[in-house]
Formats: structure tokens, C-alpha cells, sequence
């Protein structure tokens, strides 16, 4: 069965465990879709998900991506808008993509207001082997790319 994480109440039974990789930005009702899943989780069950960080959500165009210095390394990234949510559109190898930019907050709030307990939250950014390999990943500093979490029933 093929559906979206949206109509997870169709999958009859409980599960240990759901996990979700880079989806949830993707999610325009993401407290709705968490109050499913944790419907859906048994007794003790883990949520554990992966979402583009908020804070490269909050870009959303009309100004550079980056401010740089006269030999063009990136110095810090430009923000826009982060306390307004909703829609966005970005370009990630065509345009037009649409995704949903929400606050930390929020997206804390929905897990623990619905039940959840956070257990872990993790915003990656690149060790010192990576770096020899891909000096260009130095931006991550700046801002990391990605949010985990691991939330318990």
C-alpha cells in the first residue's frame, strides 16, 4: 500500500515505530498528521523524522541567499520572515517547489502538546574528516541543513 503519511489512519494496526526522511516540510497540516501518528504508535512507541531545518525554510527569496565578503566566501546567511509560517515556494533543481515553513516552536509545541516526549534533537553539521573531503560544506556552519528528531510515546 502506497499512500501519503497524511492518510496514515488508513494502515490498520499500531506500530513500534515510524520514521519519516525529509517529508515534513513537504506537510501543509503537520499537528494534524502528528496527532496520526501518535494514534498509530503503540504504547512506548518512537517517532523519528527528519526535516529540512527551519531556518533554511525561512528563505524565501527576493534577497541573496548568502551575504558574502569581497572574495566571495560566505560570511552568514540572510533570513527573511522566519516568524511567519506557512507556504513557500524554493528551487531545488527545478522551480516552483512548494514546501511549509514553520517556527522551532512549532514544530516542538505540536510533538509535546500531542503527547510526545522529545528525546533527542540533532542539527548536523559536517566533523573534520568531512571537511578535508568537502571544504564547501564549511556553510553548514552557518546553518545546518537539517533537523532530526526522536520523539516517544
Amino acid at each position: 500500500m502506497l499512500l501519503p503519511i497524511e492518510d496514515i489512519e488508513e494502515v490498520e494496526g499500531k506500530f513500534d515505530v515510524v520514521i519519516s526522511s525529509l517529508a515534513f516540510h513537504y506537510v501543509e497540516d503537520f499537528e494534524g498528521v502528528v496527532k496520526k501518528i501518535y494514534d498509530k504508535l503503540d504504547t512506548d512507541g518512537s517517532f523519528i523524522f527528519s526535516q529540512e531545518n527551519p531556518i533554511n525554510t525561512a528563505y524565501c527569496g527576493g534577497i541573496p541567499r548568502w551575504t558574502k565578503d569581497e572574495n566571495g566566501k560566505k560570511i552568514y546567511v540572510n533570513l527573511a520572515n522566519y516568524a511567519r509560517e506557512g507556504e513557500r515556494e524554493s528551487e531545488w533543481f527545478v522551480e516552483g517547489i512548494k514546501k511549509y515553513h514553520r517556527m522551532f516552536s512549532t514544530i516542538i509545541n505540536s510533538l509535546t502538546e500531542n503527547g510526545f516526549i522529545i528525546e533527542k534533537m540533532i542539527e548536523p553539521i559536517p566533523t573534520d574528516e568531512i571537511l578535508e573531503r568537502f571544504p564547501d560544506q564549511e556553510d553548514l556552519f552557518h546553518k545546518p541543513d537539517f533537523l532530526l528528531i526522536k520523539a516517544k510515546k
